[in-house]
């Protein structure tokens, strides 16, 4: 996972979250919630899937077409996903969120996270605004306005640090890339026996939140390991030809480049690879004894 920065210009923002059109979504939500519908009935009847398919172009822009937590290409086999990254069934005024909203692959998002959401706190879980039986349609339409964040003009919405602080008043076990940085958590370790890398914390105190990930995720299913493991190998190749100083010109650039763009975070498992910058070649495990080649 690494951090990811959203784009709040329209275009690319759908018109369906910003502007009168946000206020609209807002406001069938809130008038959803006081009649009951949403504390009740199939899941179907509550959310309208059709507004977040809206966004899918712009988040996997913004991912370079990865899942935002796994890092693994989404368009090679399967579009993605609309991820509600704090689950509408929790969460239901984030429904229709622009700000809720990241790109995930089929298996992180349906597999593994569905509607789960993990806190170091419970009893500091988000609440929403509380709408009784009472509230008529022109107290809600008044509501509708600041219930979220408008993307495009901040005064219209919801102001951007008033969201970011209630979101981490909440103390969430899992990293939002948006508004964190993952490397502060996610650390890696190669396992040459099993050909496996797995997400570790960077600190102990963070166990938690890899734990976390691991549950929700699946951040460490099998088959990430090996996809990780592979990318690994071919990280250390180009390093270990770069440190190599009887390479040709050429040689050194073809590697140089080849690293250079596993860096910027358009291939898989950026976030790995630059972990993997930050320390020495000599503390690095290799898949052989470089030592002993003659």
């Amino acid at each position: 996972m690494i951090q990811l920065s959203r784009v709040r210009t329209a275009p690319p923002v759908h018109k369906n979250f910003y502007g009168t059109k946000r206020e609209e979504l807002n406001y069938k939500l809130l008038k959803l919630k006081r009649d009951g519908v949403l504390d009740s009935g199939p899941s179907e009847d509550k959310w309208d899937s059709s507004i977040w398919k809206e966004a899918k172009d712009q988040l996997l822009a913004e991912t370079h077409n990865k899942c935002a937590y796994c890092e693994t290409p989404t368009k090679v086999i399967a579009y993605g996903d609309v991820e509600h990254f704090r689950p509408k069934s929790k969460y239901w005024w984030l429904a229709y969120s622009y700000e809720n909203y990241l790109a995930s692959c089929t298996l992180c998002n349906q597999k593994f996270k569905s509607d789960g959401f993990l806190l170091r706190d419970t009893t500091k879980q988000l609440k929403g605004i509380n709408i009784t039986p009472a509230m008529t349609d022109a107290h809600l339409k008044t509501l509708a306005a600041r219930l979220t964040v408008d993307p495009i003009k901040e005064i219209e919405g919801m102001a951007y640090q008033d969201f970011e602080n209630e979101l981490m008043s909440e103390w969430a076990l899992l990293v939002h890339p948006y508004y964190e940085d993952p490397a502060e958590y996610y650390g890696y370790k190669p396992i040459l026996e099993t050909r496996e890398v797995h997400v570790v914390p960077t600190k102990n105190e963070y166990k938690d939140v890899v734990d976390a990930a691991d549950t929700l995720f699946g951040i460490n299913r099998l088959e990430l390991l090996d996809l990780r493991f592979q990318w690994y190998c071919l990280y250390m190749t180009c390093r270990h030809t770069l440190a190599d100083n009887g390479i040709s010109a050429n040689t050194r650039i073809m590697n140089k480049k080849r690293l250079d763009d596993m860096l910027t975070g358009y291939e898989a498992y950026t976030g790995m690879v630059r972990y993997f910058e930050t320390q020495t070649l000599e503390t690095l495990p290799w898949r052989f004894d470089i030592s002993a080649i003659p």
